[in-house]
């Protein structure tokens, strides 16, 4: 897998680092993909930060797709010192997730000299998505702010990575983007909005799942100097950590001599963040969870809708959340919970059935979350197949 062509490229409003990615096998080769670009946009004021003598976006993008289809990964830019060294742990960790991933060559150029960092102190990002877990993050470093340490500066929002709804992998809807300024103005922070076809580019070639946080760190890394510390979300505990393409010893990993990034949130799970959030009337009023297989800001029906309507209303704050449905409908939960949801989440639903119960919850909702545990509506499907029926559920 050979990246060349590498540019930087002023639009109106906006300046994007490019490069052609281009496979090394015949066509008639199974592994063999089409050429195509790989491209990450930024608003103009980045533009001084980029550089030509920039690799590290690159290599984090395109690792997991070059370990897939076994190609060695040659980027023609220099690459960080630290980065490099890396790169043996972090394909090992990458090939015990995902056994079709095979360890390879990397093949650049070793940058000899840093590239010149923010010494500014709003030089920290976030990266926010409006949802639960970024949410906590930001909340809980905005009561952490008084330190002085690590305030967040910047909320790096980038279209696509949360939703699966084509229309919105493209572009950002104007509700999200109104909330997110929105956010970004209540928290004293400045939005940076980002748009890239990583996913789009690499999704026949590595399942999202375990690319995305490479596509990260590859945002932060295209930004070169901008920012000196950025945080990823966690969205498992720490009892919890499962493969996953953000995980606290990945993303760390991916730091250079000039950037830290930060794994954060592993200390509580979604029940407690969302518990945690609910006390914040600006998280009430703009969450969004959907993973937008609709159209519709939060569909109210799919599994992430349902599951953090049921923890708002056991935190006794459903009926004050803005954006979405206050009646937790128990056939869709049904309908929903056979979907599945992984092992991973059957101590969670268990909580939530003991806190039903307790509360003397709807019925209905009960013997949902009874039948899901029970396994009388549950066998694990295939991701695949779980993607389809979500798709489906929240389509009708």
């Amino acid at each position: 897998m050979r990246v060349s062509n590498i540019a930087i490229v002023e639009l109106p409003g906006a300046c994007q680092v490019q490069a052609r990615v281009l496979s090394e096998r015949q066509e008639d080769h199974d592994e063999w993909f089409p050429p195509f670009d790989l491209w990450f946009r930024f608003p103009a004021w980045c533009r001084s930060y980029m550089t030509l003598e920039n690799g590290d976006p690159f290599v984090a993008a395109l690792l997991v797709a070059a370990m897939r289809t076994s190609e060695r990964l040659v980027v023609a830019a220099p690459v960080s010192p630290r980065l490099m060294a890396a790169l043996p742990d972090i394909q090992a960790i990458y090939a015990a997730f995902d056994k079709r991933a095979h360890r390879i060559t990397v093949e650049a150029a070793v940058r000899a000299e840093p590239l010149p960092f923010s010494d500014e102190p709003q030089s920290t990002g976030l990266f926010f998505s409006l949802g639960v877990d970024s949410f906590y993050s930001l909340l809980k470093k905005q009561r952490e702010q008084a330190a002085g340490d690590n305030v967040i500066g910047h909320l790096i929002s980038v279209q696509g990575f949360d939703v699966a709804d084509e229309e919105s992998d493209r572009h950002f809807s104007p509700q999200f983007l109104t909330n997110l300024q929105r956010v970004a103005a209540a928290t004293h922070t400045m939005l940076l909005p980002v748009e890239t076809n990583v996913r789009r580019a690499t999704a026949w070639l590595a399942p999202w799942t375990i690319v995305h946080g490479g596509a990260m760190a590859a945002v932060a890394l295209a930004l070169g100097g901008a920012f000196r510390r950025v945080t990823i979300a966690a969205s498992a505990t720490y009892d919890t950590i499962s493969p996953w393409g953000t995980h606290p010893l990945l993303d760390p990993l991916w730091s250079t001599e000039s950037l830290q990034i930060v794994h954060d949130g592993c200390e509580m799970d979604t029940i407690d963040k969302t518990w945690f959030n609910a006390c914040s009337d600006l998280f009430l009023e703009t969450v969004r969870v959907c993973p937008g297989y609709a159209p519709e800001y939060n569909c109210g029906r799919c599994l992430k809708c349902l599951r953090t309507m049921l923890d708002l209303w056991q935190s006794g704050h459903l009926d004050r959340c803005h954006t979405l449905p206050h009646h937790i409908d128990p056939g869709q939960l049904r309908q929903a919970l056979r979907v599945g949801d992984g092992p991973v989440h059957t101590a969670a639903f268990r909580r939530r059935l003991a806190y039903v119960e307790s509360a003397d919850g709807p019925p209905g909702v009960r013997d949902a979350l009874i039948a899901h545990l029970d396994g009388d509506e549950f066998t694990k499907p295939s991701p695949a197949r779980r993607k389809l029926r979500w798709r489906a559920r929240a389509l009708t």
